[in-house]
């Protein structure tokens, strides 16, 4: 039978639909996961014994082989979306005239552009690709006599295809089983944070400092560190200066949330107890406070009858130029608010003077470290390291 004519533009709508299907199987995989329950998930059972055991080996090997495994997850996602209407072995345009069910589109883009971005954002790291190595670009269907060396696990990883394919096995229940045991390794591998038992405020300062600016592989959530760092002083200095009695600590939002859609009108935020504003933290990482900034503060705080409001930046030049001090002048006036444009660093250090034991910070950080959604892995290993001592704290 003939194909339809080959394309290489994937729908428009393909990627959103892709990550609910991930986020359906996520959410089977995680609600089996925390019944602490012995065994595998109950939907296994519908999966027969040479597919679970395919799937095992490439769960088994998610790390040593991440760019198979990413492959897998790939095709797996496309097909839970498409179901019989396209064989996922047929991976890239140029060789789905050979199938009379082409999907029209190359799955490395998906593999880079969905999976990826997904993996990263539940703490699963691995491949950016899973068509990075010549192995799986070759233009050949992924059939069991793929004649290409992947390596160990090249019999589980074709097994799987076959089974999706040929046995009539479901892509989305695979796709939870394979996610379920990637929560079990995530879980297993979660660190013990260090929390260093220290009250001099210039060491404290220099240890969050260090953890801020460390060179990250992975940057996505280092933004994060200064504000959960300056959520962590606030929670012990609302308990202790005059200034805070009587006011509350909003939880923090959200990294990804818009301030738009929370109504938030800072990263931080001390309200009365009648729920209005009292005071406001925005924090800008590595970026040098401009006029833009302090109007953008202006929206936020109109009407808000705000009392102080900080913009904090981490940037090494955090004194506000002419023009930025005359426009927060211009605020206050206009206002009645007392905006303040600092930097992170110095803005710590006198808070932790104004503590009775700066040192209380450091186990609200970790608890916030430990918690935080936004925070990943190597955040947390570097601040063990950074604590400990494997990672110098000189400046």
């Amino acid at each position: 039978m003939m194909a339809r004519k080959r394309e290489n533009t994937r729908p428009a709508d393909l990627d959103v639909q892709i990550a609910a299907k991930l986020d359906e199987a996520y959410n089977m995989a995680e609600e089996f996961f925390i019944s602490k329950k012995e065994g595998i998930p109950p939907y296994a059972a519908s999966l027969n014994s040479e597919f679970v055991e395919a799937l095992e080996k490439m769960a088994q090997y998610c790390e040593k082989a991440s760019g198979g495994y990413s492959n897998l997850i790939t095709s797996l996602s496309i097909k839970a979306v498409y179901g019989d209407t396209v064989d996922v072995r047929y991976h890239q345009v140029q060789i789905q005239d050979k199938t009379d069910r082409p999907a029209g589109f190359n799955f490395r883009g998906v593999s880079e552009s969905v999976i990826y971005t997904w993996m990263e954002a539940h703490e699963f790291h691995g491949a950016k690709s899973g068509w990075q190595t010549r192995t799986f670009e070759r233009p050949k269907p992924y059939m069991l006599d793929y004649d290409e060396n992947i390596g160990t696990i090249k019999e589980p990883f074709l097994t799987c295809y076959d089974q999706v394919e040929t046995k009539g096995q479901n892509a989305l229940t695979a796709l939870a089983f394979l996610l379920w045991r990637r929560i079990q390794l995530r879980e297993d591998s979660r660190v013990i944070l260090a929390v260093p038992k220290i009250q001099d405020v210039l060491q404290i300062t220099q240890l969050f400092e260090s953890h801020f600016f460390y060179r990250y592989k992975d940057s996505k959530g280092a933004s994060r560190l200064p504000v959960l760092a300056l959520y962590a002083i606030y929670s012990v200095l609302i308990e202790e200066l005059h200034r805070f009695d009587g006011k509350i600590l909003k939880p923090l939002e959200a990294h990804s949330a818009a301030d738009a859609q929370t109504g938030a009108i800072g990263d931080i935020e001390i309200i009365n107890g009648d729920g209005t504003a009292f005071e406001a933290v925005e924090v800008k990482h590595g970026l040098i406070v401009t006029t833009a900034m302090v109007d953008s503060a202006k929206q936020k705080i109109r009407g808000s009858q705000v009392d102080r409001y900080y913009i904090l930046t981490t940037h090494h030049q955090h004194e506000p130029s002419e023009e930025v001090s005359r426009e927060v002048e211009n605020v206050k006036k206009l206002l009645g608010c007392q905006l303040i444009v600092n930097g992170v660093i110095p803005t710590i250090k006198y808070y932790l003077r104004l503590l009775t034991t700066p040192g209380a910070v450091l186990p609200a950080y970790v608890k916030i470290l430990n918690e935080d959604e936004a925070i990943g892995f190597e955040h947390r290993d570097i601040w063990n390291k950074i604590a400990t001592g494997e990672v110098s704290i000189d400046k």
